[in-house]
């Protein structure tokens, strides 16, 4: 059954189309999504927003592997494994994280480039 379309029912809705605000624009790469304050995302997701905001390509598995060390360590959460076989991170106390152990490396080389002074 094919639908007809008259002439006033076009004209019609050409008008109320120019009436309404535009689209808004997509994100260029995937939103990360939140939930509750949490900062959720794929190993794919995360890989898209690396590439758009630094502009290096990363191959998916190898983040994944270190997304993988980076959990067992503590610096991020994997949470879930989506329908599609995709890890789910959650990132939301990640640069704290990570922040916390690259200071704590920085004071350890302080200290000992210190000690290794003469006349220390």
């Amino acid at each position: 059954m094919k639908a007809q379309l008259h002439a006033s029912h076009l004209t019609t809705t050409r008008a109320a189309m120019t009436e309404r605000p535009p689209s808004p624009t997509l994100p260029a790469s995937p939103a990360l999504e939140t939930d509750d304050d949490r900062v959720l995302a794929t190993t794919s997701q995360l890989a898209a927003r690396i590439e758009a905001t630094v502009d290096c390509q990363l191959d998916e598995a190898t983040l994944e592997a270190v997304l993988l060390e980076l959990d067992r360590g503590g610096y991020v959460d994997w949470t879930t494994v989506t329908r599609d076989g995709e890890y789910r991170w959650d990132l939301t106390e990640s640069p704290e994280r990570i922040g916390a152990a690259v200071a704590a490396a920085v004071v350890e080389r302080v200290h000992c480039w210190l000690a290794s002074k003469p006349g220390r």
